[in-house]
């Protein structure tokens, strides 16, 4: 497939959004000051919470399309942010694209005492100022009329280059990062999480955790961000909250107050607690119906029938063997009774089976339509690319007979070198020196008698027309060379 093709079908859709893009007065990076503009400075601690847990804010996109985000916290210097401005201003195109920040100017302090000073004497001196950055935080955004394969490099380039993980995202890949975490915690099947392992305080793990990693479920440890683990919701028959700590001294007094019987134990009373829970719950209970029976016993029919067509030999054997353990099952099933939540007739299964087949055959009658329009507008682009190279062609024959013609007329305009007469320049003549005919004159003894016989000769005749016709052809070349060519 050829180039144009490939970028009509499997380029970026956004082409067609372009004409609500609206560029900013200043569109490059704006310089952020290395010092804050505070009237007085004031020292602080680490404060490592700045950099520990996920983004609350500047999360997601506002005006741009593209920017990079961070996997990770850290903390950004000025240095960072020169070269980001430098490196994205430099290679950008302020008449269609447009950058803006997300971040803040550095103004966290970090003290610092100088080189060869003793310990003691209080908290240094301010040396420089930071931006703390969490998880999930935008950098910077970048947008206009332009594709990510137009900003992607650029952007890889800046994010390789920082002191924490980031990763160039768009707008919609954002999104569906954000979804796909969501859909983990909810749709997860290990049971062995880290918010039940916490709760259930298994081999005593609740010593070494601290408040942020129950709150967080363990997927932030520190600055580091572990996308393995997912935040589960509170397991169901469990009254904690799954952010909830351990057990303070408070609730432990209210437990020991409670009086206990003596003839009673703790462990005997609670397992006869869930048996009575137990037995209230399945007395809502009901017996399976008789079209799920049915259609259990088609189901076994058909897997029986599958499995003797593999058979050679003994098949009669077998398949009394096998009914009679159809029958057996289905009477063992006959006296089960199931919940009401969990009740469901089977035979439906048969009915939405034919209604997902109707969809599928639908789908693909609706692809294969598809699939023709896409082949037809293939080849109409094919054709009309080979017109285009067939015009190029007429195009580029008659520029070059077009040049032809412009190099002959010049040629023709052109006196030929032949007709040109090289004479050597006259020397200067004086004021009072006679001209060459009155030098003539004097050396003949009679000038009237020569004069009129010259004029009277032949020769001077054949002069004359001579003359007036080379007059005649000089008019017409002079004529010719002013006349504008059409």
């Amino acid at each position: 497939m050829c180039s144009k093709v490939r970028c009509v079908f499997f380029g970026i859709a956004r082409t067609s959004n372009w004409t609500d893009v609206v560029l900013p007065d200043r569109p490059k990076l704006k310089f952020l000051n290395k010092v804050p503009n505070f009237k007085k400075a004031k020292k602080e601690m680490k404060k490592l919470r700045d950099i520990q847990g996920p983004a609350k804010a500047a999360n997601t996109f506002v005006k741009g399309e593209f920017g990079i985000v961070a996997m990770g916290g850290g903390y950004l210097h000025w240095g960072h942010m020169e070269m980001m401005r430098l490196t994205i201003n430099r290679r950008m195109d302020p008449r269609t694209t447009f950058a803006r920040w997300r971040i803040n100017a550095p103004y966290k302090p970090v003290t610092r005492k100088g080189l060869g000073q003793r310990m003691g004497g209080g908290k240094g001196a301010i040396d420089h100022y930071l931006t703390p950055v969490k998880c999930g935080r935008l950098i910077l955004e970048v947008g206009g009329r332009i594709e990510l394969a137009e900003v992607e490099p650029v952007l890889t380039e800046v994010a390789k280059k920082l002191p924490f993980p980031a990763k160039v995202v768009s707008r919609e890949s954002l999104a569906v990062l954000q979804q796909e975490q969501a859909e983990r915690g909810a749709n997860n099947q290990n049971p062995w999480t880290f918010h039940r392992i916490a709760q259930s305080n298994m081999l005593g793990v609740r010593k070494v955790l601290s408040p942020f990693d129950l709150h967080n479920h363990g997927r932030y440890t520190g600055k580091f961000f572990n996308p393995g683990r997912v935040k589960m919701k509170t397991s169901r028959g469990s009254g904690r909250a799954s952010t909830k700590g351990p057990r303070g001294a408070a609730e432990r007094k209210t437990n020991k107050s409670k009086p206990i019987a003596a003839d009673s134990h703790p462990v005997e009373s609670r397992k006869n607690g869930a048996v009575a829970r137990n037995t209230k719950s399945q007395q809502s209970w009901k017996p399976i119906s008789k079209s799920s029976l049915l259609a259990i016993e088609n189901m076994l029919g058909l897997s029986f029938l599958s499995v003797l067509t593999l058979k050679n030999k003994e098949k009669d054997e077998s398949q009394k063997h096998l009914n009679l353990l159809k029958n057996q099952f289905l009477a063992k099933c006959a006296q089960l009774s199931v919940p009401p939540r969990k009740y469901g007739d089977i035979i439906n299964v048969s009915y939405q089976f034919k209604a997902e087949s109707k969809k599928s055959e639908q789908g693909k009658k609706t692809l294969e339509a598809l699939e023709a329009n896409v082949s037809s507008i293939v080849g109409t682009l094919e054709e009309m690319e080979v017109k285009m190279d067939r015009l190029e062609e007429k195009c580029r024959i008659f520029r070059s007979r077009i040049e032809e013609e412009e190099e002959n007329a010049q040629e023709m305009l052109q006196l030929p070198k032949q007709t040109v007469l090289r004479l050597p320049a006259l020397p200067p003549r004086l004021v009072n020196e006679p001209s060459l005919q009155e030098h003539m004159m004097k050396m003949v003894p009679n000038p009237s008698a020569v004069v009129k016989a010259l004029q009277t000769g032949l020769v001077v005749e054949d002069v004359r027309t001579f003359l007036t016709l080379a007059h005649k052809q000089v008019d017409a070349v002079q004529s010719d060379r002013n006349t504008p060519l059409d």
